[in-house]
């Protein structure tokens, strides 16, 4: 499959284009997609029994999904800021379990302490970084006390050779994917225009400062690492 270079004035405007090819798009440029979002699912404690659960930034719904069939008691809210991709995501999931909600991660407007369970896959790093840190306050005020925030993104290095070799081997594997050079050159002219990689290190702080405990990486590979927090 041939995808044409998109250069797009918002995040909102890309995503809308790829809604249709997405899920061949990402699971052919995010090496070891499925073990991550297995991983998220696999981590979250025994003594959470999950009845609410918000997906940020749901996509297609592949991880509302997953998510649907490891806690079958829960309903979903499924939220992103592009009206393609949640078409898509509810063709994907239906409507039995799973609402829909097109909100933007710098003006989410959600309950308080309404969710057992946020979700998030590869979708935060789409805002600056004092953006992350009010949409981590955000997520820890709509979550019950006792409840787990955790999400799998995109990471900077901590020192720019590492990411530098993140960016390298990445390449490596998308060359041996066979992914054409203009669908390369997409994803790296989108990442220069709309996406912020902040490291683990800060976003586990920003985490800690808005009040989650229990804060861990679980997973990790090249740039995309798993974190997980508490709010007690």
């Amino acid at each position: 499959m041939t995808v044409k270079p998109i250069v797009k004035s918002s995040t909102e405007e890309f995503y809308d284009d790829l809604a249709s090819s997405y899920n061949d798009i990402i699971y052919r440029c995010a090496p070891r997609y499925e073990e991550m979002q297995m991983t998220m699912v696999d981590y979250v404690p025994e003594d959470l029994q999950p009845l609410r659960i918000l997906d940020l930034g749901c996509g297609t719904g592949n991880l509302t999904l997953r998510v649907l069939e490891s806690f079958q008691e829960a309903e979903v809210v499924a939220l992103d800021l592009s009206v393609e991709i949640l078409d898509v995501c509810r063709r994907q999931c239906g409507t039995d379990r799973v609402s829909y909600l097109q909100q933007d991660f710098n003006s989410l407007d959600l309950p308080e302490s309404e969710y057992d369970l946020v979700v998030s896959s590869i979708a935060i790093h789409h805002v600056d970084d004092p953006a992350k840190q009010l949409l981590f306050q955000d997520v820890y005020n709509c979550l019950k006390p006792g409840g787990i925030f955790t999400y799998v993104d995109q990471f900077r290095g901590e020192t720019p050779g590492i990411y530098q070799q993140h960016m390298k081997i990445w390449k490596q594997f998308a060359d041996c994917k066979g992914i054409p050079p203009q669908e390369w050159q997409m994803w790296m002219e989108h990442q220069q225009q709309h996406d912020y990689h902040a490291t683990v290190g800060q976003q586990m702080e920003w985490l800690r400062q808005s009040g989650f405990q229990q804060v861990d990486c679980l997973w990790k590979h090249i740039l995309w690492t798993l974190l997980t927090a508490r709010k007690i």
